[in-house]
């Protein structure tokens, strides 16, 4: 392979960020963001804003956007429209709605998502893996009930749907981004393979609905000669006003109601989860990926791992957040007698081989969240710093506690390989545990949990 010189940058946190040539392809570009108001949507448009090579972005999503959309944006926020479009509706509907407001796109990101509301434990949010593939992608797919307790969900797909749309409003991008996750590599079903690599083989045993988006891009990039890419993070830093499927909300609510309380942070978990090694992906350091991935020709046709760039343990995380919030922390409880265990049974392990996941625990968060004087405290200090956030509401209780219990309850190591993407040139890193600090700093400002009695993050 020929020597290449890269050059990168850093942004505050963000090292090792790469940079563009100023040639004809890397201005005037035009950008669709699916999904632009959630997680990972808008940490794409706040890195796609604030670059002078985008010069319109237009931002779908199901509802208006927050109060703060635009101007957290900045000057950037010029150059974005935002649209009100439901995925739930037919294709054709949704080609009525970009007709005449959209002109034409160089790059689309897709980031929409629908989560069925979780009923349960810690399993429970990915327990119903048919009815999440029915949301987020086209049936039929050969389903395996192996753990579904729902009821059927609509027979709709959100991504297929929106792909029919572009299609009939005649809007064809040079490249065409989709981001899915690590549950592509099945860490929820039990052991997989470590560090995951892109080539691993699918895991079929569940109806993951990943597998069905990919093919589905796979056909409409050859349809309409459009290009292709896929990223797949992990666990997703960071802070917006609307987004509730963000294992973050769970530990600040936590940690704001135990330092009101003046109680200490326990862990729910045993102390193979304390010491399970894994990754996390802040959202800004993923739509910065996103933007090099589309603007890199070498990277078309192909999946890349994305995450920090750094190992990752709730046993370091846990000293610090008791810090940021100026109480005690204890480790996991000692006396096994007090753990219930919760095994997942399937034919095999995602990896093929080797023993079931086990998910051992004192409580859960959820658990937690039920008890009356939680909820009496969270009332107070809601009332206290002016809080628009009630994670106790029924419509958002099971999701916000149930997604924090699924990352920090278990015994697997969840890894991703970073070589492939190494290998084609992106080097951006940020240390995570200051990435979760920003967040949660974020977090207080957006009025949606308690501030951290610490301004700056200390090492």
């Amino acid at each position: 392979m020929a020597n290449k010189e890269i050059i990168v940058h850093s942004d505050g946190i963000f090292h090792g960020l790469p940079t563009y040539p100023c040639t004809t392809g890397t201005q005037n570009l035009t950008a669709l963001v699916a999904g632009a108001t959630g997680l990972s949507g808008y940490h794409m448009v706040k890195v796609l804003a604030a670059s002078q090579r985008w010069k319109k972005i237009y931002c779908l999503s199901s509802r208006p956007p927050p109060q703060n959309f635009f101007a957290d944006l900045g000057d950037g926020s010029r150059k974005v429209e935002h649209l009100t479009i439901d995925f739930l509706r037919q294709p054709d509907q949704i080609a009525e709605c970009l007709r005449g407001k959209i002109e034409r796109i160089d790059y689309a990101f897709y980031f929409s998502y629908m989560q069925p509301p979780p009923k349960g434990d810690a399993l429970d949010l990915w327990a119903h893996a048919d009815e999440l593939a029915k949301i987020n992608r086209e049936p039929p797919f050969p389903p395996v009930k192996i753990l579904l307790t729902s009821p059927p969900a609509p027979q709709v797909s959100l991504f297929k749907n929106f792909i029919e749309g572009l299609q009939l409003a005649e809007l064809k991008p040079r490249r065409f981004m989709l981001q899915t996750g690590s549950k592509h590599y099945a860490f929820y079903l039990g052991p997989a393979a470590i560090p995951a690599f892109e080539s691993d083989p699918r895991v079929t045993l569940d109806d993951n609905f990943y597998y069905a988006q990919e093919d589905a891009l796979i056909s409409y990039c050859k349809l309409n000669g459009s290009q292709w890419t896929v990223s797949r993070p992990t666990y997703i830093i960071g802070a917006v006003r609307d987004g509730s499927l963000n294992h973050l909300i769970g530990f600040g609510v936590y940690a704001s109601v135990q330092a009101y309380m003046k109680q200490p942070l326990l862990f729910p978990g045993d102390y193979r989860a304390w010491d399970r090694e894994q990754h996390q992906s802040s959202g800004l350091l993923n739509a910065y990926f996103q933007e090099w991935l589309v603007l890199s020709e070498s990277t078309a046709g192909e999946a890349f791992n994305i995450h920090d760039g750094n190992s990752f343990t709730w046993g370091r995380l846990w000293p610090y957040l008791a810090r940021w919030y100026g109480i005690e922390w204890h480790p996991p409880e000692k006396d096994d007698s007090k753990y219930r265990t919760i095994k997942i049974t399937l034919p095999t392990t995602p990896r093929g081989y080797g023993p079931q996941a086990t998910m051992r625990s004192t409580f859960s968060l959820l658990e937690w969240s039920l008890r009356p004087e939680i909820e009496q405290a969270w009332k107070e200090i809601a009332h206290r710093y002016d809080l628009v956030l009630n994670p106790f509401d029924p419509l958002y209780r099971a999701r916000i506690f149930s997604f924090s219990d699924s990352a920090v309850i278990g015994d697997g190591a969840m890894t991703l390989s970073m070589r492939k993407v190494r290998k084609y040139g992106f080097f951006g890193t940020v240390d995570s545990y200051q990435s979760i600090f920003d967040s949660l700093r974020e977090f207080s400002r957006l009025k949606m949990i308690m501030p951290p009695i610490m301004d700056e993050f200390v090492e």
